[in-house]
């Protein structure tokens, strides 16, 4: 008797255990079976976008883990966070997504709407559910739309004080023709750079025949920015053989190079066409590669008066203005391989002689001055 209620107490834990087995294998199977979905990969969990999209489309690429053997789709909408619907972009109640086999990847699209009366980025949500041969990366996708009405003053120079602010700028120095065969000698000494009532003056001079000082400045290391509004007023010099510039070089340039590091010129201006501002990029695409644009001044000349000159640069464009006239667009997409998402610095310049505007002749008077009234950094 004892012996048969050992038996039956034996088959009974045998089936238990083997009970259990089959339920593993099977949770296996289904794991297994789960696991040959391809899954969706995105950059992260919160994806930002600029509210200046070109086209107004935001457009979100999902990667599959690999190759799917078979269709398959997904379905998504939008909710509310610090963004609104309707506001800030167009909301969506339902939609669904689907692929073929062999894609390798789909992308999601959500119309973003420009709203001047917010000045802060914002957030909305993207649910994500019912997925139908594949593996979704999460239940919701947050997106922040970026906003480029940039309108908080994060810095500025006035120069309102008796020398020039070291802790905002450097002093470059030297000749050699700074890789443009360019004439000048740069130098720190109050004959080349100075500030007086206000101003900063940046001073060209012909000491010697064939030999000229001048004056460049830059906030490398010290200022150094990433998208935004900057405005610089001043007055340039005029005459044959002047180079004053206005510009940006990426904050990478000690370790990379030029034009690796890219390039943002807001205003150049050649001596012999006071009447004409330049903007441009420069950037390496398998070499040098650069884009233009210019504006010309209806009436008067850059060095009789002051203007000011803008650059609007968002993570999907950069946009050139002379006094709020808008006279040059680019979008990344127009752009390719330009670094528009580094920091880059400052600097201010008047270059003689060099490739671009040849050099000076015996029409051209000096001393010749840039006069800068302000630079201002809005983002």
């Amino acid at each position: 008797m004892n012996l048969f209620k050992k038996l039956s107490g034996l088959r009974l834990l045998c089936f238990c255990i083997l009970t259990v087995l089959m339920l593993n294998l099977s949770s296996c199977e289904r794991d297994s079976g789960q696991n040959s979905y391809p899954k969706l990969l995105v950059s992260g969990t919160e994806i930002s976008i600029a509210e200046d999209e070109p086209n107004g489309i935001a457009e979100i690429p999902m990667y599959f883990s690999f190759v799917p053997q078979s269709g398959g789709s997904f379905e998504y909408y939008t909710a509310d966070s610090t963004a609104v619907a309707g506001k800030d972009y167009k909301g969506i109640s339902k939609e669904k997504l689907s692929f073929k086999p062999g894609d390798t990847y789909v992308i999601l699209r959500v119309e973003i709407m420009p709203n001047t009366e917010r000045i802060y980025d914002a957030a909305f949500k993207i649910k994500l559910g019912n997925a139908e041969n594949c593996v979704l990366p999460a239940g919701e996708l947050a997106v922040k739309i970026l906003n480029v009405d940039y309108q908080t003053l994060v810095w500025s120079d006035e120069f309102n004080g008796g020398s020039l602010n070291t802790l905002f700028w450097n002093f470059e120095k030297g000749g050699g023709g700074w890789g443009n065969n360019e004439l000048q000698v740069y130098t720190d000494l109050k004959e080349n750079v100075h500030l007086d009532s206000g101003y900063l003056h940046i001073t060209a001079l012909n000491l010697s025949p064939d030999y000229y000082t001048s004056g460049r400045i830059t906030t490398q290391g010290k200022k150094e920015f990433t998208n935004g509004k900057i405005e610089i007023k001043a007055m340039l010099p005029e005459g044959k053989g002047l180079w004053p510039a206005l510009w940006m070089l990426g904050a990478n340039f000690s370790n990379v190079g030029w034009p690796y590091c890219g390039e943002i010129d807001i205003m150049e201006l050649l001596g012999h066409e006071p009447t004409v501002s330049y903007g441009a990029l420069h950037w390496n695409l398998n070499g040098h590669t650069y884009v233009t644009g210019s504006y010309t001044l209806p009436v008067g000349k850059f060095s009789t008066e002051f203007h000011v000159f803008s650059l609007i640069w968002t993570p999907t464009r950069i946009k050139w203005f002379v006094d709020g006239n808008q006279f040059f667009i680019k979008n990344r997409t127009e752009i390719n391989g330009f670094p528009i998402r580094l920091p880059m610095f400052f600097i201010f310049n008047v270059a003689v002689g060099g490739n671009w505007p040849g050099r000076p002749d015996q029409t051209t008077k000096f001393p010749q001055h840039m006069i800068v009234d302000y630079i201002r950094v809005y983002q």
